[in-house]
């Protein structure tokens, strides 16, 4: 028993040591992931978070939620990605979602509001579609042809018409088609 008791000591003493080695090594990765935000890198925070989740450690609830951003942003950002197809309430409600941890970097937060202000030009855009094509389609029934034609491709001719919905790009495909048939 003696001799056993050293042993169990020791051994204690090791699992104590490596826990402390353990959790130092975790909030280094920590300061990488935050150090990463603060740099527009936000890949390999991600990264890193994905390596504290592997090794079983835990995040202090600041990295957490700021990887919860993180997450939402990037699939805020691949939705936009879809271009035509894209849902825009869908990228508003994800951004919406965000617990304004990202806040505190201001990479982050301008990348964010940056976004923001995109879906929100966009949606405007796409009002403004709407109605340039009930003109269009009142031009064409009145025979003003060119006129219907101008106010067409001045709407196409915005960087942001990619973005319009299929069913708004077809409405002016067949209005096109009626115009170049007339």
């Amino acid at each position: 028993m003696k001799k056993v008791l050293p042993i169990i000591i020791v051994i204690a003493v090791l699992l104590i040591i490596g826990k402390i080695i353990m959790s130092g090594e975790a909030s280094e990765l920590e300061k990488n992931i935050i150090r990463s935000v603060k740099q527009g890198n936000y890949y390999a925070a991600l990264e890193d978070a994905e390596d504290i989740e592997f090794k079983g450690e835990k995040m202090s609830k600041k990295v957490s939620r700021l990887i919860e951003d993180l997450k939402l942003y990037g699939a805020a950002q691949k939705e936009m990605e879809k271009y035509s197809e894209m849902n825009l309430g869908k990228v508003k409600t994800i951004l919406d979602e965000m617990n304004g941890n990202y806040k505190d970097y201001d990479i982050f937060e301008a990348d964010i509001e940056k976004l923001k202000e995109k879906v929100e030009t966009l949606e405007e855009y796409g009002n403004e579609g709407l109605e340039v094509a009930k003109e269009v389609g009142v031009l064409i029934g009145d025979g003003e042809m060119e006129e219907a034609r101008e106010k067409i491709n001045e709407y196409m001719a915005d960087e942001r018409y990619e973005y319009m919905p299929e069913s708004l790009q077809s409405t002016f495909y067949d209005y096109m088609l009626q115009i170049n048939f007339r």
